[in-house]
């Protein structure tokens, strides 16, 4: 399947929380030695903060034959974080993926640059890695106070594909729906599309500050690799990375345009 395309759009009014690409690659070891000079080398990028995170895992075990399983929780790797002092962008570094995360996204050809570099510089430092998945997320919030919007229902701004109930006439009359009698709402969806897949999720979030609504667009773009296929070495002069990270981004870019209505998309302020 295949996503309508769309023109390409950049909104004054960005509506995306977080940009993610995750390569995920077959374990490998991951010396302090090569965690150093990685560090260095994004040092000298601006990416000057550094800090460790210890993942758990959940182990399923059977102490007796008879017995039900009982879950145990036991430590796993520890994830390796290098941000910009303004926490705009970070590389994170494991024995299994590495990833680039920008909360201060403007545009594909201002994050892929980084993005490449930050895998070359990873590349440079453990040799050639044998990937198994990349995937590429976005994180749109709605929130119709910063937009201008206050009072105006969802399904003038998001398109019923993503609404289920909250969608116009879906429950109710014309004109009769109560929003706030929606304490939340979520949806997921995994679906096949032309050279990647995708798992769209949705949820109506409520602020505890002052429990406004706003509207979270989820969309997990990834592709995994099978043993035909040829993406180990995994940098810039990978054509192969370069030319899968496109059709990620150009599925998003779709999506999105297609997920909002125009009333929306004016209030975005697209440029």
């Amino acid at each position: 399947m295949k996503i309508a395309p769309t023109p390409r759009v950049i909104y004054g009014k960005n509506p995306l929380a977080e940009v993610v690409c995750q390569i995920r690659f077959q374990r490998l070891d991951l010396p302090a030695t090569a965690l150093e000079q990685l560090q260095q080398s994004l040092e000298g990028r601006g990416y000057s903060q550094r800090h460790n995170e210890s993942s758990v895992n959940v182990v399923i075990e059977t102490l007796q034959e008879s017995a039900p399983p009982v879950p145990r929780i036991v430590d796993g790797d520890n994830i390796h974080h290098f941000s910009q002092p303004d926490g705009s962008s970070k590389v994170s570094i494991s024995h299994e993926f590495i990833a680039f995360t920008s909360t201060n996204y403007r545009s594909w050809d201002g994050y892929l640059p980084e993005l490449l570099q930050a895998v070359t510089d990873f590349n440079n430092e453990v040799g050639t890695l044998a990937v198994t998945r990349i995937g590429l997320r976005y994180r749109d919030v709605i929130e119709r106070s910063v937009l201008g919007l206050e009072g105006t229902p969802w399904h003038e701004l998001i398109n019923p594909f993503l609404l289920g109930p909250l969608a116009n006439d879906a429950l109710c009359e014309e004109g009769e729906l109560d929003e706030d009698a929606f304490e939340s709402q979520v949806s997921q969806c995994l679906m096949r599309l032309d050279g990647c897949s995708l798992l769209l999720q949705t949820s109506l979030l409520t602020s505890v500050a002052d429990a406004s609504k706003a509207f979270l667009i989820d969309a997990d773009f990834f592709h995994e690799m099978d043993s035909n296929e040829e993406c180990g070495n995994a940098a810039t002069s990978s054509k192969e990375l370069v030319a899968l990270l496109e059709t990620l981004h150009s599925n998003a870019g779709a999506l999105f345009r297609r997920a909002i209505t125009e009333k929306l998309h004016d209030a975005l302020s697209p440029q």
